[in-house]
């Protein structure tokens, strides 16, 4: 999936050559997808990982599948999505 991207260090509209970047963007997507807390994305109010809420506390063992039907229907095809104890979140 192509799209518009964003920088990592600012969080601004990547550009280049006074020209925004069009690249692979499914990283950004999963990413914002895991962190977002519902109700944040606008569009799509039922999105939103809140991974920074499984922190700190016993971790939801039904987060990681409701993560992956998330990131599935912002339209990202992914196989797997775990978190560990230490709060590592891996997807693949």
């Amino acid at each position: 999936m192509k799209g518009l991207t964003t920088d990592t260090a600012t969080g601004d509209l990547l550009l280049q050559n006074a020209t925004a970047v069009i690249t692979d963007c499914e990283e950004q997507i999963i990413e914002t997808v895991v962190l977002a807390i519902r109700g944040e994305l606008k569009e799509i109010p039922l999105i939103g990982g809140e991974a920074r809420l499984q922190l700190g506390g016993s971790i939801d063992v039904l987060w990681a599948p409701s993560v992956k039907k998330m990131i599935k229907a912002v339209g990202v095809d992914v196989s797997k999505v775990t978190m560990d104890n230490d709060g590592n979140v891996t997807i693949y």
